[in-house]
């Protein structure tokens, strides 16, 4: 699998005036591959990420899973690419607080139809099989975060992306769950992109890109 941002540029109007938060930026990203997308606050690290993941469209250029254009299709084959084949871990987990563990990861269940014993087994992987009845205000913020991993395999992905996963983590718990997430990329033969600030992190990243300006440097 890979991943291809093909010029990509994203543009914004007001009024008379435009404003590119991407600008003609390529990227190429393949199986077993985690990069780390690195530039100071407004330089388009977020708007590639969401772009990569579908959740934006491009203004021009081409977003290339596996060889097919995302970033043409319908808004519904676009949602249905995103459940079978994207991962999303974000800065603050995310998770539903009225879900037990199991539940966080039984919606994907049910959404991208995998075995309900496909969770159980990411959860013994990650350690949290005695926390699977736990609502996430039991758990500790790594906790937390490594349920977010979890949930983000849950439809067997093949492309993984991560929004500053350490954002809410002390430097130790912040390190431990990128090396997961590293390893997890690397041992299913998944693409893997991270947005982070933290430069405690960029070690297990096998190539760092950075952006200013809207521009890959």
């Amino acid at each position: 699998m890979t991943l291809i941002l093909d010029h990509i540029t994203k543009a914004y109007t007001d009024g008379p005036n435009e404003f590119k938060a991407l600008d003609n930026a390529s990227l190429e990203v393949k199986a077993g591959e985690f990069i780390s997308i690195v530039g100071p606050s407004g330089s388009g690290k977020s708007t590639m990420l969401s772009i990569a993941g579908a959740l934006l469209s491009p203004t021009s250029g081409k977003v290339l899973l596996d060889g097919e254009n995302i970033a043409g299709l319908s808004s519904k084959e676009v949602t249905k690419r995103r459940l079978d084949k994207i991962g999303f871990v974000f800065q603050a987990a995310h998770l539903v607080p009225y879900l037990k563990v199991k539940d966080q990861l039984n919606i994907i269940q049910v959404l991208a139809k995998k075995g309900k014993k496909h969770g159980n087994d990411l959860l013994a992987h990650f350690g949290l099989k005695h926390r699977m009845n736990n609502f996430p205000n039991e758990l500790s913020g790594g906790e937390r975060q490594r349920v977010a991993i979890a949930r983000a395999l849950m439809n067997d992905p093949q492309l993984i992306l991560a929004d500053e996963p350490t954002a809410s983590l002390d430097s130790k718990r912040g390190q431990e769950v990128v090396k997961l997430l590293a390893d997890e990329i690397k041992n299913r033969n998944k693409a893997g992109i991270m947005v982070t600030h933290d430069e405690r992190v960029l070690s297990f990243a096998d190539h760092i890109v950075t952006i200013r300006d809207g521009k890959i440097e």
